[in-house]
Formats: C-alpha cells, sequence, structure tokens
C-alpha cells in the first residue's frame, strides 16, 4: 500500500517556523498600520485638494522642453522662471509624464515624501530610544495636522522635510558604525535638501551639528568637515550649473533684483525672508511672538500645530526633568544624549525662529514636524516607567489642548477615557504593560491633534500659496475668447503680475508675456512692448489696470502704465468681470 504524504509539518520545520515569528519584529506590522493611517489622511478625497496656481504653471511650462525643465521657466517662453531651485518640480514633472498634466498628479512626489517621512522617523528614533518611542513619533507624525496640510500642498516642504530626517537618520548611521561617512553623506542630503527648499531646509542644520559632535566619539572634525563639503557641493550644484549660462539665453528668475540666480536665492529668498517686514494686514492676521501657534490666528495654528506642540512641550520637559533627576543613580547612555540635544535644539530652535518670523506661511512649519513629533514619542516612552509622572503630563497636555481647541465629542472621550486608564493604571511591572501605558498615554495626547487631521483631511485643506484670482469657470472663458482671437500671435496674452497669468498657463499652456517680476519690477520697457504689439506678437494684457491708472508713475512700472493708456477693456466681451482683460493698442 502506498504511504500516505505527512499531513502536518516535520517537527524541525515546525521548530524553525516558531523560531522565526518568535524572532520577528512585531514593531515592524505596526509601523505599517500606522504609515496607512497616515497615509489614508492625507489622501482623503485628494482630487479635491485646491492647487498652487504658481508652481502648477511652471510643472506644465517646464515639461514642454529640456530648456524649460533645467532652468525652471515660469511659462512655456521662459522668459521667467520660479524663484526656487527646480529639483522638487523636476520629480513633479516626471509624474506628469507618466500620469498626465492634473491637479492630482503635481502633488503626488509631495504626498509620497510625508508619507514617507513617517516610517523613516521611527527608525531614527528607535535607533536612538528604542521601539516605543520610535513608534510613539511615528504615530505623532501620522497625525500631526500640519503635516497633512503640507502633504497636501503642491509646494515643495515634504520632500524638504523628507530630506532633513533622511539626514539625521545617516549622521545616527554613522554614530552606530563609527565613521564618519555617513555624516558625509548627510551633508550630501542636506544639500538636497537645500535644493528642494533653499533655506527653509537648514533650520535642522544647527542640531545636525550639535548630533554629530554628540554622537561620533571620535573623527568628529573630519565628519563635520566632510559633511559641509558634501552641502556645499550637492547645495550649490545647480545653482553654479545654471549660472553659466548668460541671462539672454535663460529665463529671469522671478524675485531676482538683477536676473541673477546667486541674488534670487541669497537676497529674496535669504535675507529677505528673515528682515522682510510683513503689510500691516498680514501682522494683524498673524501677529508674530512666542505664543503664536496657541492663538487663535487667521491661519488657525491652534487646529494646525498647536496642540501637538503643547504636547512636545509638555511631555518632553517633564521627560528631560525625570531623566536628570534620576542620572546620578542611572546614568544616559550616549546615544539617548545624543538624541535629547538633537531634538531639542531641533525643536527650540526651530520654533523661535519661526514664532517670530513676519513673513511665515503655514507650510514653513513642516521643518520642524519631525521634531515636534519626535519629542512627543521620547516623552511618552521615558515616562512610561513611571506612570505618577506620566498621568500627570498626559492630563495638563490634555486639559490645555481641550480648552485650546474644544475638540469634537469623539475625541474627548477617547482622549478623557485613555488619560483616566493612564492614572489609574495599577502595574507596571513588566514590558508589555509599559508598552500598553504607553499606547494609552499617546492615544490620550493625540486625540485633540488626531481632531485636527481628520479636519484638515475631510475639509481637503491644503497651504497652496499664490490664490487664483479667476475661478476655473472664468479661466475656462479667458481661454476660449483668447484662442479664438489670436491672429497668430505668439503670446497668448500679455500679464502684469504672475498670479494673473499663472491659471490661464495652467489652462492652456502657451507663452504668456510677462511684463513684470516680482513686486512690479519691470521686465521690459514700453518701448519693446510697444514693437512686440506693433508686429502683432501679443494682442492682449491682463494688467489689473484699475491700479496702475491711478497709480503715480513711481509706484507703477513704466511698462505696465504704457499698456494701461494703450489698451481698451474687452472683459465684456470675454464674459469676465470689469478690469479683467484688455485689447492692446491704439
Amino acid at each position: 500500500m502506498a504511504a500516505q504524504a505527512p499531513s502536518v509539518l516535520p517537527v524541525p520545520a515546525l521548530s524553525r517556523v516558531r523560531d522565526r515569528l518568535a524572532a520577528a519584529d512585531p514593531a515592524g506590522a505596526i509601523v505599517a498600520a500606522i504609515t496607512v493611517v497616515g497615509a489614508v489622511l492625507r489622501l482623503w478625497d485628494f482630487g479635491r485638494v485646491g492647487g498652487n496656481p504658481f508652481y502648477d504653471a511652471a510643472v506644465r511650462s517646464m515639461g514642454l522642453s529640456w530648456h524649460n525643465l533645467w532652468f525652471g521657466a515660469f511659462e512655456p517662453g521662459a522668459q521667467v522662471a520660479i524663484d526656487k531651485t527646480p529639483l522638487d518640480l523636476w520629480l513633479q514633472v516626471a509624474v506628469v509624464k507618466v500620469l498626465g498634466f492634473g491637479g492630482v498628479a503635481v502633488r503626488v512626489p509631495e504626498v509620497l515624501a510625508g508619507v514617507a517621512a513617517i516610517p523613516l522617523l521611527y527608525d531614527l528614533v528607535r535607533r536612538l530610544y528604542g521601539r516605543t518611542a520610535g513608534l510613539g513619533a511615528a504615530a505623532a507624525l501620522a497625525v500631526l495636522p500640519t503635516a497633512i496640510l503640507t502633504a497636501h500642498s503642491d509646494t515643495m516642504d515634504s520632500l524638504m522635510m523628507l530630506l532633513d530626517v533622511a539626514a539625521a537618520w545617516l549622521v545616527v548611521i554613522g554614530m552606530e558604525s563609527c565613521s564618519p561617512w555617513p555624516v558625509v553623506a548627510a551633508g550630501a542630503v542636506v544639500g538636497l535638501a537645500f535644493n528642494a527648499k533653499l533655506f527653509e531646509a537648514l533650520i535642522v542644520l544647527p542640531a545636525l551639528v550639535v548630533l554629530v559632535v554628540a554622537a561620533l566619539p571620535r573623527r568628529r572634525l573630519v565628519a563635520l568637515a566632510g559633511g559641509a563639503a558634501a552641502m556645499a557641493a550637492v547645495g550649490l550644484s545647480w545653482i553654479a550649473a545654471a549660472s553659466l549660462t548668460p541671462l539672454g539665453r535663460r529665463p529671469w528668475p522671478i524675485g531676482s533684483a538683477d536676473g541673477s540666480i546667486w541674488n534670487v536665492v541669497f537676497a529674496y529668498n535669504g535675507t529677505s525672508r528673515l528682515n522682510g517686514s510683513a503689510s500691516a494686514a498680514a501682522l494683524q492676521l498673524d501677529p508674530p511672538g512666542p505664543l503664536r501657534f496657541l492663538s487663535a490666528s487667521g491661519h488657525d495654528y491652534r487646529l494646525t500645530v498647536g496642540t501637538s506642540l503643547v504636547a512636545a512641550v509638555v511631555l518632553g520637559v517633564t521627560a528631560l526633568g525625570a531623566a536628570l533627576a534620576r542620572r546620578p543613580r542611572a546614568p544616559w547612555p550616549r546615544r539617548q544624549i545624543a538624541g535629547a540635544a538633537f531634538f531639542g535644539t531641533w525643536l527650540v530652535l526651530g520654533v523661535a525662529l519661526l514664532s517670530h518670523m513676519q513673513r511665515l506661511q503655514p507650510r514653513y512649519l513642516e521643518a520642524v514636524t519631525p521634531a515636534i513629533a519626535a519629542v512627543i514619542g521620547i516623552g511618552v516612552a521615558t515616562l512610561a516607567a513611571r506612570r505618577r509622572l506620566l498621568a500627570a503630563a498626559v492630563g495638563v497636555t490634555l486639559v490645555v489642548s481641550v480648552a485650546l481647541e474644544h475638540p469634537p465629542w469623539w475625541a474627548l472621550a477617547a482622549g478623557l477615557g485613555a488619560a483616566v486608564a493612564v492614572a489609574l493604571w495599577g502595574w507596571r511591572g513588566d514590558r508589555a504593560r509599559v508598552a500598553g501605558l504607553a499606547t494609552l498615554a499617546l492615544v490620550a495626547v493625540l486625540a485633540v491633534p488626531a481632531a485636527g487631521a481628520v479636519t484638515v483631511a475631510r475639509e481637503h485643506q491644503s497651504d497652496a500659496g499664490l490664490p487664483a484670482r479667476l475661478t476655473s469657470g472664468q479661466v475656462a472663458r479667458l481661454s476660449a475668447f483668447l484662442l479664438a482671437h489670436q491672429d497668430g500671435a505668439r503670446y497668448e496674452t500679455a500679464s502684469s503680475s504672475v498670479d494673473k497669468a499663472a491659471p490661464l498657463i495652467v489652462h492652456d499652456g502657451r507663452p504668456v508675456l510677462m511684463l513684470t517680476s516680482q513686486a512690479g519690477r519691470p521686465l521690459l520697457t514700453p518701448a519693446q512692448l510697444q514693437r512686440l504689439v506693433a508686429q502683432g506678437a501679443v494682442r492682449y494684457g491682463l494688467l489689473g489696470r484699475g491700479a496702475c491708472a491711478t497709480a503715480a508713475p513711481s509706484r507703477c512700472a513704466p511698462v505696465v502704465l504704457w499698456a494701461v493708456h494703450h489698451a481698451h477693456d474687452v472683459s465684456a466681451a470675454a464674459g469676465l468681470p470689469p478690469q479683467t482683460l484688455a485689447a492692446l493698442g491704439p
């Protein structure tokens, strides 16, 4: 009789499977689940999130030729370029080439970067403070409302944030291997981050220097020098290469005072961002100061970052005090000293700078969101072995957060229930119970931020920046009118500002003659515009003539004044509001 095949695995095979399951890291599945939650919040009804006409116009224009792609052209004719280095937009163009141009496609790199930062931050914090702290940091970043707000936006901030986290991760790898080479690689990554969002990416730099000094027991100077050289070489590579092309053969960078790329990077996006003054209306809407992110400003900082910042400060200060009190009996490991110095420096310096910056955009907060999330995770994990301190910190955090934001009933119920459970927790002896206590504490402190995250996701909020002056229907009517009345014109229209031209470029992808750059800086002379009009190269203009018709010449560019006085309004014929579109000519 033939032998039957065994119905079960042999005992040695079962033993190997059991050993592998026992050795498997259960945190991997939890990180995956947290990352999925973060992805769902960022991709919730993603197609309804509004876009940024300025960068969307650049993506469409850059996809038309290699010349436009390399220089970051804002409009198809490559007369002007964006005010940033084009690294992030290159990624957006690549996605658009695969998926087709559209509002969703241009935001894909940003939302993917925001999601990818969650597991990377977990591993960074885990290497310094263990799995519980890493999981807490990942959970905090997944539901941090301002991180979701920025991931919705087709700006460069989420990619910059991911690169900053990657640079810190590489430094920690160098600490573990006692090698300076990962630090050199970290410098190159910071250079990439600089090419993504310029000086905003360098807010983390002082903290990275502190991390290198605290983490590397030897060869610190070699590591710092190599990292600085790599950062400078990568960070300045495109600027130096693109600047070799004479101005007449490349676009004028929007915001530059003299057409120089160096000027737009280091003056317009550098010193003027720090020293520039906001208008009185902007300061009334968003006054700078130490309590900026806890006040009811027009940007609703309390919802997007205030409650998370409260959790980070309360938990971080309590955990630091507890650790200092125990230090004579339980010295800190070197990696924890380095981590405390790094995340503390990043959080304190970053929040202080952004709190007092006059011309602040909410998306700039992405420069410190990893530090906020990391301090929350580390604070909970550090205090989990000291239940009473943890309960006190959780209680203070929840009370202040509820007073600031008034969350929905479900968030209030979850936060209160978890906080009460932490206060009544009766056993903290073994590892599993400490992890359970930390989980309850995270639920309590993240309940209110999570409610803000749901609000941001459900309402499709973003920080796109440049507002569209025309509705989508008005842009469609403008496009139809111009395409029907071109008569062989080289330019679809002239425009006195980028905010007027951007929606039309997004819609049509045709050249637009820019008359001025940032702050009304003229790009043409009246004689040059007169010749183009006489040649039939441009027939219409988006001028905003209502402002220039009454302004003194010193307050309005001469080329725009010439256009205003040599044009008549045809807005009604195009089905547009008055003073929107003008026909140029005698």
